[in-house]
């Protein structure tokens, strides 16, 4: 199967139709995902925050991976064809990967390399939706 029928298999699911066919599902969703996103930006700019607190970080990230699924899956088949959508996964794989670099040490670097590709997947979603 291809790639493009995946797609098409997961924007058919019972889910994704009852998120993109519903008059509150897709915004609803796509409202709570922008609110984890400041959650865990939020977090993760407050740089000693205490470790009983660091819990909010992944509160944050599991809403932004969980939410950020379900917008997927409404619409799978136009996010796989948009070059913005490609261009956001790329960038988040960056960091992922920057995040594994510096597991064991945070740098003033790291960490403006780390807000500078989050910044860059804020503008890569905005474009998903006008490109």
């Amino acid at each position: 199967m291809s790639i493009a029928g995946l797609c098409e298999q997961i924007q058919n699911a019972w889910l994704s139709r009852a998120i993109s066919e519903s008059t509150w599902g897709y915004p609803i969703v796509g409202a709570v995902h922008v609110l984890a996103i400041a959650l865990f930006g939020g977090a993760v700019l407050i740089p000693n925050l205490p470790d009983e607190a660091r819990w909010i970080r992944r509160l944050g990230m599991t809403f932004i991976v969980l939410t950020g699924t379900l917008l997927f899956a409404s619409g799978a088949v136009r996010y796989y064809e948009s070059t913005s959508f490609r261009i956001k996964l790329v960038l988040l794989g960056l960091i992922v990967l920057n995040a594994i670099g510096s597991s064991n040490r945070r740098t003033k670097v790291r960490r403006t390399i780390s807000l500078t590709l989050w910044a860059a997947v804020i503008f890569a979603a905005r474009g998903i939706a006008f490109f």
